[in-house]
């Protein structure tokens, strides 16, 4: 909704300053936002001598600025004071006015904000108000905002804004000014000047730390508390003294973090830990990740530095050029890792380092690759996967990238005999843990990335059962040391159950195909060479089956394409072409899209698509069969899994009028109800899948379909 007032400050911004050389003109909608905010930047730039004018708010406008803002108050007339007015128009604060004279009701509006922001409101116009007004930063309680994280904001403006030049938001939202803050009043609680205090837990300030116990009363103290609130731990006052409620929540958060030993000392391990996301990078921990594929001898010397968990990569590799190599987990090295004592967790990244990565589409393909890797690797039932987000995502592109990912993810292993975990920020990890359709089981956090934004200002996901804190070398190997919560231990068995390796490729071909979707509630039902399975809905009829050989009777499928490394072969596409060459109707249909989603799936074998029938029903078969190398016991073993899927149309089931589908049908439920393979030109074939695949051409496409009928088939 658009705010008048607003609107008059932005095209008084345009008519005054619009022939200035570099001024971008503001928005007439009424709105306040970042290009209005910007807009009055330049045109405070332009009043106090500037002449290379921009969008932000940096030295040269804080110096030029110094010598005129001791003559902002009332009788003060010019063009600032109408650039003051603007602003607190569009900071939702009244000035009454909007003409060139610093009135009465300025000086209110200037104190308004003061109060706001905590400090003394003594209406006196700094560069720091300035800053803090020309920006989009709110002084005032935001919805999603904490009342109590507030007042800590003002308190340290109170306290410190002279200090720093500087006036922090007071929104209720803990951010990177917040954080910054605090770790300075610490800094300024431990004895550093202000010239010494930067907001940056460094080695100084890490030296200094001292530790405190239940009973002290002290600047630093409140620092504490104000940590234990923000994290979720404490709710009592922020007095500075160390009552035995501080006491109960320092332990609570010992606990919490797995920071032993678990008493109430608030040394460095917990007021770093408090304060970043890393916490003391010299504490103990038992788990670590790498990206080295690790010999023997390596794995021995890590398990005698006391670690006794290993996180490591699934697939891919790492490095570029002449410098990549290999990060995959291999049967050999998980041999080296269990005969050193170390147990496994699997972490799944091929990608990840981009935000153009995510997408339902990805976490499909992903979570199918993830899964099935696992499976061959010999994992256990309820391992946990580690899915990663190695960026720093910002909160408003979590909902349209990284949760659909992750809602991919669970749709390719529904029914899995695996988990889904994450690795990100802490924002990233708490947010897709609490979206719908994700089932995250545990968090993965990237607390070693402690400047990024996604780690700043949040609590620890609940759900952590990792946390990385710190990089370094060690045995040769470079590894990233990890704490860990006890929730998950990691693997410390392997062994490939052919079986289970078959029905997570049928798991997930199904769940990754949305026309068989009325089959996934049954995937639990599903067995290796069991009893076939039969669906009935409302549109067709569904069977499937799986199978540890390949069938003989398949071989007279009408098309059949032979699969490479997830590859369909150059013929494939031949025979797209000349069956959309013969059926002008079925050009538009992406037919090699649907056969490429099979291809990955498969690896290598075979796909054999043709028509069928049973009981008397006309439909479409699919058999896909996968061979898959694994390795058991050091010995290489290949696995043949046989997937049949077959589809018969009712009529009326898909809108086809029943004058168009009795040609069909009839012959067949008469003449020939139930027939492995129908042989059908190629074309017919792919016709079929259309029908069944793409119902809006369905209509146009069974009348040449019926034309194509061989009249053997069809005679009495």
């Amino acid at each position: 909704m658009a705010d008048e007032a607003v609107r008059a400050v932005q095209k008084w911004l345009n008519k005054t300053y619009g022939s200035v050389p570099g001024f971008v003109a503001a928005p007439e909608n009424g709105q306040t936002g970042w290009p209005t905010i910007y807009s009055l930047r330049m045109g405070l730039q332009h009043e106090i001598g500037i002449s290379a004018i921009g969008e932000g708010f940096g030295d040269t406008t804080k110096n030029a600025l110094a010598p005129v803002v001791g003559s902002l108050k009332p009788g003060y007339k010019g063009n600032i004071a109408q650039l003051i007015q603007g602003a607190f128009w569009c900071k939702g604060i009244s000035p009454v006015d909007f003409n060139n004279e610093f009135t009465n009701n300025t000086l209110n509006a200037v104190k308004e904000l003061q109060q706001d922001a905590g400090i003394a409101a003594d209406g006196s116009v700094t560069v720091a108000f300035m800053a803090a007004l020309f920006d989009m930063a709110a002084f005032v309680l935001v919805s999603s905002g904490d009342a109590k994280v507030r007042t800590m904001q003002q308190a340290l403006n109170r306290k410190f804004s002279g200090e720093l030049q500087e006036l922090m938001p007071c929104d209720g939202v803990y951010q990177r000014a917040t954080n910054t803050a605090l770790i300075y009043a610490l800094q300024r609680a431990i004895g550093m000047s202000s010239a010494q205090a930067n907001g940056n837990y460094g080695p100084g300030t890490i030296a200094a730390t001292p530790t405190v116990n239940q009973g002290a009363n002290s600047d630093v103290v409140q620092v504490i508390q104000y940590g234990l609130y923000v994290n979720g731990f404490y709710t009592g006052a922020f007095d500075g003294y160390f009552s035995s409620d501080v006491a109960t929540a320092v332990v609570a958060f010992r606990k919490f973090m797995n920071l032993p030993p678990f008493n109430s000392t608030a040394d460095l391990t917990v007021i770093k830990g408090l304060l970043t996301s890393n916490g003391n990078t010299n504490r103990d921990s038992n788990t670590f990740d790498t990206a080295t594929q690790l010999s023997a001898a390596q794995a021995k010397q890590l398990k005698q530095f006391d670690f006794s968990i290993v996180a490591r990569y699934l697939t891919g590799s790492v490095g570029a050029g002449a410098a990549e190599r290999d990060k995959y987990l291999t049967s050999t090295e998980l041999a080296n890792l269990t005969e050193a004592g170390l147990k496994v967790v699997p972490i799944y990244e091929d990608g990840g380092y981009e935000l153009d990565y995510f997408s339902l589409q990805q976490g499909i393909h992903d979570g199918f690759v993830a899964s099935s890797t696992a499976a061959k690797l010999g994992f256990p039932a309820a391992t946990t996967i580690y899915f990663a987000v190695d960026v720093d995502v910002q909160s408003g592109d979590i909902d349209g990238t990284i949760i659909p990912y992750f809602r991919g993810i669970s749709q390719a292993m529904n029914n899995s005999i695996f988990k889904i975990g994450i690795y990100g920020t802490r924002n990233v990890c708490n947010r897709v843990t609490a979206a719908s359709g994700t089932n995250i089981l545990y968090s993965y956090v990237a607390d070693m990335s402690y400047g990024w934004s996604g780690n700043l200002g949040f609590k620890m996901p609940k759900n952590w059962a990792f946390d990385q804190f710190v990089e370094y070398s060690a045995a040769g190997v470079d590894i990233d040391q990890v704490a860990s919560s006890g929730k998950d231990q990691g693997s410390g068995t392997f062994k490939v159950d052919p079986n289970a390796v078959r029905l997570e490729f049928a798991r997930t071909l199904i769940n990754n195909a949305y026309q068989l979707k009325p089959l996934q509630p049954d995937i639990p039902t599903l067995e290796v060479d069991g009893p076939e399975i039969h669906v009935s809905t409302i549109l067709a009829e569904f069977y499937i089956k799986l199978s540890s050989t390949f069938a003989s009777n398949d071989s007279g499928a009408p098309l059949g394409f032979t699969i490479s490394n997830g590859k369909l072969g150059t013929q494939v596409q031949s025979e797209i072409d000349k069956f959309k060459e013969a059926h002008e109707a079925a050009r538009n249909f992406d037919f090699t899209a649907l056969l490429g989603t099979l291809g990955p799936m498969i690896g290598n074998g075979n796909l054999k698509v043709g028509m069928s029938t049973k009981n008397g029903m006309l439909g479409f078969k699919v058999v896909c069969e996968s061979t898959t190398t694994v390795v058991t016991n050091g010995q290489q073993e290949n696995v043949t899994t046989s997937l049949s899927i077959e589809i018969y149309t009712k009529p009326n089931g898909l809108g086809i009028p029943a004058e168009d589908y009795k040609p069909i049908y009839v012959p067949v439920s008469e003449h020939e109800p139930n027939l492995e393979w129908i042989p059908w030109a190629a074309g017919a074939v792919v016709l079929i899948a259309t029908i069944i695949m793409a119902p809006e051409v369905a209509a146009t496409l069974v009348g040449t379909a019926a034309k194509l009928l061989p009249a053997t088939f069809i005679a009495a």
